[in-house]
This record gives structure tokens, sequence and C-alpha cells, in this order.
């Protein structure tokens, strides 16, 4: 462990940081108010290498030059994977110091951001059971992973995961090795997002193509039939469920003349829905990344190509799903 002197100077300097972080902050985002805690987080990782402090400039730099929003929280999720990433192993205090507390720091940015949306007894559950397996693992891989795709609702399968993997990390500590730095700078990169990340993760591997949009807005009951005359240039027809999470991804919502229209329901990847849905990820992506951090989702909007040279579309609602059910007619493109 640091030596008390390196502590106290660490507890001054995390101080320092916050108060200059929290007097840079321009912009009303959970992640750009977060930026105090992110500036103690860098000075915590200084513990090991002083400097990576660095970084707390850079972080204030970055509030204060971008203002895009996108640009800004990708390049302050990029200062903190660089600080992740150039944390060395403490010297001398053997191969259980540095995985926990790296571990410790990657799952409070990764989960605990936005602030206010935090079930504190539901998170340290994950939290407790991730430091469990990087101490047992030597390292921190596996235990910042689990943390990210690890629900925290119903709590009985949080702590039964972390009791199965804290098992297999006995086992595997002496297979498998590494301190976790590239595995937690990848996933810090992005934890503004980290929510999609964990249950949208379709959306890096296919992103939404974006495009411009008719807004329609129609939401239909079962059984419902409407007839749309399509505007000049659309392609594309995009639609969603609602309430239909407990479907079976496949199952078909309705028709577009004969084409038959499957899609996902709007909310499906809220973190509130997302465990006990049973939708996919659509095959043909429209949605848009909504929220921050660990709250951030993607909507389940999905395209259904147009018939050629169509001058309207007839829209038949399958009369037998659920009575609450609705088809959503959101745009053409």
């Amino acid at each position: 462990m640091p030596d008390s002197r390196t502590l106290v100077i660490s507890i001054l300097a995390a101080a320092a940081a916050a108060v200059a972080c929290a007097a840079s902050v321009q912009f009303d985002t959970p992640v750009d108010r977060a930026l105090p805690f992110l500036g103690v987080v860098v000075i915590a990782l200084a513990i090991w290498r002083p400097a990576i402090a660095m970084a707390v400039p850079l972080l204030i730099v970055v509030e204060n030059i971008f203002a895009d929003e996108p640009t800004r929280l990708l390049a302050i999720g990029v200062v903190m994977a660089s600080s992740f990433f150039l944390s060395p192993r403490a010297r001398g205090e053997g191969p259980g110091v540095r995985g926990p507390a790296i571990t410790l720091l990657a799952v409070l940015i990764l989960r605990w951001i936005p602030f206010h949306d935090v079930v504190i007894w539901r998170e340290l559950i994950v939290l407790i059971g991730a430091v469990a397996v990087a101490y047992t693992m030597n390292g921190a891989n596996l235990a910042i992973l689990l943390a990210l795709f690890s629900p925290a609702w119903p709590a009985k399968v949080a702590v039964l995961l972390f009791l199965v993997a804290i098992g297999a990390a006995f086992w595997l500590r002496d297979r498998v090795k590494g301190s976790g730095g590239m595995a937690a700078a990848l996933l810090i990169a992005f934890f503004p997002w980290s929510g999609v990340m964990a249950r949208g993760w379709g959306a890096f591997v296919h992103p939404p193509r974006q495009a411009d949009r008719r807004e329609l807005r129609y939401a239909l009951k079962p059984g419902t039939t409407m007839t749309i005359d399509v505007p000049e240039h659309a392609d594309a027809l995009v639609v969603s469920g609602a309430n239909v999470q407990r479907l079976p991804c496949g199952t078909v919502l309705g028709w577009m003349n004969s084409t038959p229209i499957t899609a996902a329901d709007w909310g499906f990847m809220r973190r509130e829905q997302f465990f006990a849905s049973r939708n996919c990820y659509p095959r043909d992506p429209a949605g848009r990344i909504r929220g921050y951090g660990w709250s951030a989702w993607i909507d389940g909007a999905g395209r259904v190509l147009l018939p050629y040279g169509a001058k309207s579309i007839r829209i038949a609602v399958n009369p037998h799903l659920p009575k609450d059910a609705l088809l959503q007619i959101e745009a053409f493109e």
C-alpha cells in the first residue's frame, strides 16, 4: 500500500482536482457534471504513476474547447481510457493490489454515471462482486466485463453470477494473466454510453444509419388497417413496437402490403426492461441513442424497405397481438 505521506498528498490533490474540474464544467449532460468525480479517479490512478495526473488539465481543456456533444464526450472518454491504460502495476505490493483498485474505479465510471439513477444497494452487489473477482483473478479483465454485462436486478441473479465467477476465478487464476489495463481502457473510452455497450452492443457492430425523416407517429392497435401516401424520394418505413418486449424475436406485428413487419419494442433496451425482454436488435436499425452513461440506451426502431415506385402503402396490424400491443409507424426515410 502507498505510505501515509503519499495518501495525504493524493487526498489533497484529489480535492484540488475536483474543485478545478467543477469550476470548468460548461455543459449540463450527466457526463459533464461528473467531471469533478473523473478528476478524483485520475488522481487515484496517479498514485501508481504521478504523470497520469496530467489528465486532469486535459479533461478541463476538452470540456472547454469541444462544443459538439458527441465529440466532447468521446474525447473525455479517451482521456480517461488513457489514464487507465497508463496506470502500471504497483511495484512491490503483490499481484493482487492493482486489479481490485482498477476494477473499483472502472465499475464506478461505467455503472454509476449518471449518479441520480443509481440504486446504491443493487449496484454495491455488482461492485463488491467485481472487486472480489478481480482479487481472486490477480487482475481486472474478467471482473470489468462481468460488471459491465451483469444485471443489478433481480439482485439474486447478480449475487449468483458473481459467486459462480469467483469460483471460476480461483480455478483460472494461474491460467489467465493480465492486469486489465487494456480491457479497462477499451471500455472506459466509451463510458459516456456504457449502457449501450452493455445492452445494445450491436449498435457498435452494426450502427444505425441516420437519414432525413418525415415524421408520421402513428400508433396502431391490433387489427387496425390504414393506407398511407408515400412521399417522393422515400425508400424505407421506420417502425417499432410498443408493449411487445415479451414477444419473441421475429414475431410478425403486421404487414406492409404483403410484406411482414417484424419490429422490436421501442424501449426494450432500457435498463429496466432489457433483462426481461425477448426482443432482438433490429436487422436494419434506425434507432437513436438516448441518455448518458449507464442509463444510455438505443431505441428499437428498425426499417422496412418500401416497394419500388409505390405511391401508397397499406398497413395491416396483426389482430392476434396482445390487446395492449401497438405497431408504431414512426417515419418515412
